[in-house]
């Protein structure tokens, strides 16, 4: 699957915008993942686990395919994904 500017766009006002809200200063890509499903932005039941689809979002971000989601960040290569709020 392939994401647009505009659906990393929107992912990234919502995450941003949620976490704000409720006072969260970090979402793992697991817990974003449920979030944007639950909220009907992104699909959940995508790829060959719940989560595949929004951390490929992540990973093309990553690797210049697509803008980068607003607040990711991975310490390493390989290693697990964690949104920060961007105040």
């Amino acid at each position: 699957m392939s994401f647009s500017s505009e659906k990393v766009a929107e992912v990234s006002q919502f995450l941003q915008s949620y976490m704000k809200k409720n006072n969260i200063s970090s979402l793992s890509a697991d817990e974003a993942a449920q979030l944007l499903a639950d909220n009907n932005i992104l699909p959940n039941d995508i790829g060959p686990k719940p989560g595949f689809n929004f951390r490929q979002m992540l990973r093309d971000g990553r690797d210049k395919k697509i803008p980068l989601v607003k607040g990711a960040f991975q310490s390493r290569p390989n290693a697990r994904w964690i949104i920060k709020r961007i105040d």
